[in-house]
């Protein structure tokens, strides 16, 4: 018939033009998966730093002045950049957060503590804007188009074939097993 041989074509060239996209998904899903074990999105790191009594530091007393001056020794001594602000969170630990969504926890009265560095994954990051749809706007209209196109490939390539590695023969079999397979683990999760 003429219709398989039409969707053979635009399920080929359907299939070219998300190829990309599915490649990405694909990335996105994989890592996304496993973000109980790592942030899939950005690269934490954190390294202790020693900085010697902060400029400024008094226990006994804890004025603005005395904090500026804190925090311009923490930012000099690490050549920091982008800082957001800073906070006493108790007497014996002072932060300086980082534009970046890192920080920098220190014992003002012998300097030592973390810098915590935060910055997005190579590819993984914008994988991951792209998946979960972080972009919004315009692009929650392309990522619908995506997933319409998405189900047509599926629709289109379980229809392209007649016969027994059709539908109607092996196909059944794959089909079904497609959709068991899911539904069992989900069913079995909620056990």
């Amino acid at each position: 018939m003429r219709w398989r041989r039409v969707l053979r074509a635009t399920h080929r060239d359907i299939g070219y033009g998300v190829s990309f996209l599915v490649w990405v998904y694909a990335l996105s899903g994989i890592a996304v998966n496993h973000s109980a074990d790592w942030n899939p999105t950005y690269a934490i790191e954190q390294r202790p730093v020693a900085l010697g009594a902060l400029d400024g530091y008094d226990p006994g007393s804890w004025t603005d002045s005395d904090l500026d001056a804190m925090q311009r020794h923490v930012v000099r001594a690490l050549d920091l950049e982008a800082v957001r602000g800073r906070v006493l969170e108790a007497p014996g630990r002072f932060v300086v957060v980082l534009g970046d969504g890192g920080d920098v926890r220190v014992n003002p009265g012998t300097g030592a503590g973390t810098l915590k560095t935060v910055r997005p994954r190579t590819l993984l990051y914008d994988a991951n804007a792209l998946h979960l749809n972080r972009l919004k706007g315009v692009w929650t209209w392309a990522a619908d188009l995506f997933a319409v196109l998405l189900a047509w490939l599926a629709m289109s390539g379980v229809l392209m074939l007649k016969g027994p590695l059709g539908i109607a023969g092996r196909g059944k079999w794959l089909v079904g097993l497609g959709v068991v397979v899911p539904v069992a683990l989900v069913w079995l999760s909620r056990a």
